[in-house]
């Protein structure tokens, strides 16, 4: 399947007053081992107290169920809120990561927790200790993976606590049991969007149980991750969730983020044609159509999914989608932007400098009508057309000098799919919310674990471990061992996304690379280029936003906006 591919092509190159309870020692681990409890409103959950960080003490609460598993009847349907029970729960161990399709060689993960569909758990790291008696900052973490795959227990966060926040981890619903829509009342889609709403609900509801303040919450996340975040802003269900946004790599009008009136593979085709692969015998009739599939092994679904889009050579068969039953997502991105239907928040934005420079080796081999069709496949024939004229008029390519002719491939890539949406998306952001402050950033270190082209900087994935601690050793990097360089990048971008986590300014104090970042506005556009020494500069591509608003024109049709 194309998506998957894609995805694996682009990943693999790259305690106190607070209200949590002394536990005691014992339980199921050594004499040695140290329990707090915390009281949530579902009932009372035993997390485990980790030196893992730099000795510094850190409780993990891990696997707390935050709705019920969305199986059989609640499958493709919103979450629904969790029993409640009276013993304690033990949260020591991570939740299943929601059922997905198998991707080779993907590097995040921690290699034994299974996947299902009761899947619908978070975690909560908090420090042992506080230098302040007021509730912490809030930081939750969403994975990407293309809407498809990865899990919460992918990623170890735990390092972010040392700089005085807590951070929460989510898992939500993926690929076809995530999205699959009808286009109607009876299946609208967007179930793993509402799993976010309900565990951002319950960080609302239930996070001063473990000493964070429900009013200074802040999500950031990368790839699919970031896309959600940016689609979260749009939609007037997340409304007073969280105040502040850090969006890695992907917002709500990438290609790739949300189904696009010019896809040429429609929802309600792939719900019809799964619904085919499992034998359900009335395909026109939505509701008989849903109690069908609510009764198909979960896995077959999966791969049935998977058959679609390697048959259709479609990157995207079930994302995200506009639909007003539940009211996640009201319109199409760009309509809501133009008008500025969202809600105000403060944010950072951001790209790495290279983002497909992890596909060096294919755009070496393809002509640039060949790159342009390469990146056109969940297009329709007309629609690939007018694309393709936009980006054969906007891009050339050096046709004598390999390296160059290359680099601008990467480039146009890139543009496309990461660059132009972010900047296009900012401007709308900026211009809507201008009360509110954002912060544009692109980074270009080239980590030393790279094993990428020489002349490559950083790729669509790269600066995960430097937001998360590169010194730090997570369960996915454990033979790794940083630079000088590697370790003084990431105290920065460390500090930075704490620092806005706590204050809404991402300034930080890091001797070594420190660089004041100023916000970003229309004119004059500022960024800050993120490398051992960081520098704050004036945005110099302002043009790309103009490509990409003709590229966003032909996908949706015609749309005119604003900006």
């Amino acid at each position: 399947m194309a998506a998957v591919w894609l995805l694996q092509a682009l990943y693999t190159s790259m305690l106190s007053s607070s209200g949590i309870l002394g536990g005691g020692q014992g339980g199921h681990g050594s004499t040695d081992d140290v329990y707090l409890m915390a009281n949530t409103s579902y009932g009372t959950v035993r997390g485990k107290v980790e030196f893992r960080t730099e000795n510094t003490p850190v409780v993990h609460f891990l696997g707390i169920q935050y709705a019920k598993p969305p199986t059989a009847s609640l499958r493709f349907k919103p979450p629904q809120p969790p029993k409640k029970w009276t013993d304690v729960k033990d949260a020591l161990t991570f939740g299943d990561e929601c059922l997905q399709v198998d991707i080779e060689n993907y590097p995040f993960g921690n290699g034994y927790t299974p996947s299902s569909e009761d899947c619908l758990y978070l975690n909560v790291f908090t420090p042992v200790t506080k230098t302040t008696s007021s509730p912490l900052p809030v930081m939750v973490w969403i994975h990407g993976g293309g809407y498809m795959v990865g899990a919460a227990s992918h990623y170890d966060v735990s390092p972010l606590t040392t700089q005085g926040v807590i951070v929460v981890s989510v898992n939500y619903r993926l690929d076809v049991l995530g999205f699959l829509s009808t286009e109607d009342d009876a299946m609208p889609g967007n179930y793993g969007m509402l799993d976010l709403i309900a565990g951002l609900k319950w960080v609302k509801g239930n996070i001063a149980a473990f000493g964070g303040d429900p009013n200074q919450v802040t999500v950031f996340g990368e790839s699919a991750g970031s896309s959600s975040i940016s689609l979260l802003i749009l939609s007037p269900l997340a409304k007073g969730l969280f105040q502040r946004a850090i969006m890695q790599s992907g917002v709500s009008l990438s290609p790739w983020a949300a189904e696009h009136p010019a896809n040429k593979v429609s929802a309600r085709m792939v719900a019809r044609l799964i619904g085919t692969g499992v034998g359900c015998s009335d395909l026109n009739n939505s509701t008989d159509l849903l109690f069908c599939l609510q009764q198909a092994d979960g896995k077959m679904l999966l791969n049935i999914s998977a058959g679609i889009g390697k048959a259709s050579g479609s990157w995207i068969t079930v994302a995200p989608r506009v639909e007003r039953t539940f009211g996640f997502l009201p319109d199409l991105p760009i309509r809501l932007l133009a008008r500025g239907e969202f809600n105000h928040l403060e944010t950072i934005n951001g790209f790495n400098f290279d983002e497909y420079g992890s596909l060096v080796p294919l755009f070496k081999s393809l002509s640039l009508p060949d790159s342009i069709r390469y990146l056109l496949v969940q297009f329709p024939n007309l629609t690939e057309k007018q694309l393709s004229e936009v980006l054969e008029s906007t891009y050339t390519t050096n046709r004598h000098d390999e390296h160059t002719r290359t680099a601008e491939l990467v480039g146009m890539a890139s543009d496309f799919t990461f660059i132009g949406p972010t900047i296009l998306e900012l401007k709308n952001l900026a211009m809507h919310a201008a009360e509110k402050r954002h912060y544009l950033y692109e980074f270009s270190h080239r980590p030393s674990f790279s094993k990428m082209a020489p002349w490559v900087s950083a790729v669509h994935g790269d600066e995960i471990r430097f937001v998360l601690d590169i010194q730090h050793k997570p369960f996915y990097d454990k033979d790794f061992v940083p630079s000088a360089a590697d370790i003084a990048v990431s105290k920065q971008v460390v500090e930075m996304w704490t620092n806005f986590a706590k204050t809404g300014n991402p300034t930080h104090t890091v001797p070594m690379g420190a660089a004041a970042w100023g916000t970003y506005s229309p004119s004059p556009p500022g960024y800050l280029q993120i490398n051992v020494t960081s520098e704050f500069k004036v945005w110099h591509r302002p043009e790309v936003a103009d490509f990409y608003k003709k590229i966003i024109q032909k996908i949706d049709i015609g749309e005119n906006f604003v900006v």
